[in-house]
């Protein structure tokens, strides 16, 4: 029988458990592939703030998508940036466990219609269309107690 040599990544693993919500988070490495105890699963290289070493850390489809649309596909443009940590306990495929998702600058963790975690872009109100209220309002004397909603 042919035994191939395992694919795994060297070096120790972050500790999930150890994290809260807002640690931040640097990305020191290229994301890639590898097979683990549940099939594929991205691993890159992180430095949680006021640690002294890297450790590997499996990147959640949530995160995955959340960093491609932040910084692009290629994962050797996620190196250096800093991410906030969400942690979620939960159970998670008949197991109990410790969700990370780790959010770029100016995201936030939502649920989908389907009540699914996603990590999209904060979406504010436009400026164009409250400046143009206000200049109406003032123009034509309305009151913003006037207004029925």
């Amino acid at each position: 029988m042919i035994i191939e040599k395992s694919s795994g990544v060297g070096g120790s693993w972050i500790d999930k458990k150890s994290l809260k919500n807002g640690d931040l988070i640097k990305i020191k490495s290229e994301a890639k592939w590898v097979e683990g105890q549940n099939g594929k699963q991205l691993v890159a290289k992180v430095r949680v703030k006021g640690q002294a070493e890297d450790v590997n850390l499996a990147i959640n489809s949530p995160s995955k998508d959340a960093l491609i649309s932040a910084f692009g596909e290629d994962s050797v443009g996620w190196i250096d940036k800093i991410l906030t940590v969400a942690v979620e306990n939960g159970i998670f495929a008949g197991k109990r466990g410790v969700m990370l998702n780790l959010i770029p600058e100016g995201f936030v963790v939502a649920e989908d219609a389907s009540g699914y975690i996603t990590i999209r872009p904060k979406v504010e109100p436009p400026k164009v269309v409250a400046e143009t209220r206000n200049k109406q309002e003032i123009e034509e004397g309305i009151s913003v107690d006037d207004i029925p909603f």
